[in-house]
């Protein structure tokens, strides 16, 4: 009973392991613009009219 408890766990640990390929994850990154590549950021807008507060 104990080896058996032992190759389920083992087995199941390496499933735990190998189930995700982090490989596959890289692949589909898109690198962003920063830094003054591509299109220059717009500046904020002002900020809204302050009333006279009566």
């Amino acid at each position: 009973m104990k080896k058996t408890f032992i190759i389920l766990f083992t087995v199941f640990l390496n499933m735990a392991f190998f189930s995700c390929n982090p490989e596959s994850l890289t692949d589909e990154v898109v690198p962003q613009a920063c830094c003054g590549e591509g299109e220059e950021i717009p500046p904020p807008p002002p900020p809204p009219p302050t009333g006279s507060g009566d």
